[in-house]
């Protein structure tokens, strides 16, 4: 008899180019965001939290959007008049031995990073839930099925989408390189529910 295996409830992570290289008016604004970077738990981050609003990120904006619009009609399909929009935004930088710890982002829907500056081999490492794991079994070999995490290669230019729950983080930097990347978080902007259940949530998010 044939065995067939099913994957249910898949984990939708999306990945989308820039298409082009950052203009210097861009690079600029990345140099000046982060001359005074604030301390993170093992790397540093803008102080502006909101850097998506500056006027040189409007056409990187204006492409997160889109995507955005694309990943919420692929992955939720809703008849809602409901968005996902940015709350907050931020940069990244990670020098020679220094790492971004593992975390998720609470108070977010889908969460996502742009990659801007990288080393050769460089990217994210996304990690299997294992807090209700009741046994513990050797690998003999990594798969699909049994993976503890994940590793998604990114180049400059690279946008992942992802749901912010999933656990994830960046290995320490190896090169002796500035390692930057733009972050951000999104909520529900509309109308959740319906009347007629008497489960209708309107957000407005500012």
């Amino acid at each position: 008899m044939d065995q067939q295996m099913m994957n249910l409830f898949a984990v939708p992570v999306c990945r989308a180019q820039l298409g082009r290289s950052f203009s210097e008016s861009e690079q600029a604004f990345f140099r000046e965001a982060l001359q005074q970077p604030v301390a993170a738990i093992s790397n540093f981050s803008s102080q502006d939290k909101h850097v998506l609003n500056a006027l040189p990120m409007q056409q990187i904006k204006a492409m997160i959007e889109t995507q955005l619009a694309a990943y919420m009609d692929t992955v939720f399909k809703t008849s809602n008049d409901v968005r996902l929009k940015i709350t907050q935004s931020w940069l990244t930088l990670s020098g020679k031995d220094q790492s971004h710890h593992i975390h998720t982002h609470p108070n977010s829907v889908v969460s996502g990073v742009l990659y801007i500056y990288l080393a050769q081999r460089d990217g994210i490492n996304f990690y299997r839930n294992e807090d209700q794991l009741w046994f513990e079994l050797m690998r003999e070999q990594e798969t699909y099925y049994n993976a503890k995490h994940y590793f998604i290669q990114a180049e400059p230019g690279d946008l992942l989408l992802f749901p912010s729950h999933i656990r994830h983080g960046v290995p320490p930097v190896q090169e002796d390189i500035q390692r930057v990347s733009l972050s951000f978080n999104t909520f529900f902007s509309g109308k959740l529910g319906r009347d007629e259940f008497s489960n209708a949530l309107n957000i407005e998010v500012s």
